[in-house]
């Protein structure tokens, strides 16, 4: 099956934001001299979240409510997940350590909706 021009743009912008976390991650790793790597982890933790919520789910949903409450929910688990993987390696709780999470959920969950969305085009 051969890829609509929009079809493979949506697969590269979900690799994209689903990359984008694990490209901050080995940034403060290379910045640190290899020292810190808690990123990774919280970035694992996050993609770990949304990919739950989405097998979980399955990937067949056609309804615009249900995809917008599937993201909510990836969005929220993978924050959560990031957050406490985050707390584990030793972070303190604060505004720095949410606005991660949050972000590193965000990508992990709009990378997810970004996927199903190039599927649709393809079907």
């Amino acid at each position: 099956m051969k890829r609509s021009g929009r079809g493979w743009g949506l697969h590269v912008l979900s690799s994209v934001f689903a990359l984008l976390p694990f490209a901050f991650a080995l940034i403060r790793a290379v910045g640190t001299g290899g020292q810190d790597l808690r990123y990774i982890w919280v970035a694992l933790a996050a993609l770990g979240g949304a990919t739950a919520v989405a097998a979980a789910a399955g990937l067949h949903r056609r309804r615009l409510n249900a995809e917008a409450a599937l993201f909510a929910a990836m969005f929220v688990t993978a924050t959560l997940l990031a957050l406490l993987a985050a707390l584990l390696l030793g972070t303190i709780f604060g505004t720095g350590v949410m606005v991660v999470a949050s972000a590193f959920g965000f990508c992990s969950a709009a990378g997810y909706q970004f996927h199903v969305l190039a599927l649709d085009q393809e079907a």
